[in-house]
């Protein structure tokens, strides 16, 4: 389970980006790599309370494509992240809610900050 974290939150932030990809501006093409590394660097910098909380709700958000697809979140197909993202997006549970507006909130933050790198 080496990595779980880093690859759930770099699947995450792929998925965003994607969804956000317009293909008419340079900046919301991939790779979103740095968009990932923005992500985490986040996430290094908060304080430990939070910080892990954080990391476990997105462990269980990882082990939440094993019921959706029989497969860890990263390791799912695109449409079926993107099924799952949004069935958490929608949720009535509010923290499912929270964890993914809290990484789409920071993705694409990152995502068109990009624009003035670009420029």
């Amino acid at each position: 389970m080496a990595g779980l974290f880093e690859n759930t939150v770099s699947a995450i932030c792929y998925e965003i980006a994607r969804s956000q990809d317009t293909g008419t501006a340079p900046f919301d093409s991939p790779p979103y790599n740095d968009v990932t590394a923005f992500v985490l660097g986040q996430w290094r910098r908060m304080p430990r309370f939070l910080a892990w909380p954080l990391r476990m709700a997105t462990a269980a958000f990882a082990f939440r494509g094993l019921l959706a697809g029989g497969k860890l979140f990263h390791q799912l197909a695109p449409y079926r992240r993107g099924i799952l993202m949004e069935s958490w997006r929608h949720s009535s549970v509010g923290p499912c809610r929270d964890l993914i507006r809290f990484y789409r909130s920071l993705a694409i933050m990152a995502l068109y900050s990009r624009g003035d790198r670009l420029r």
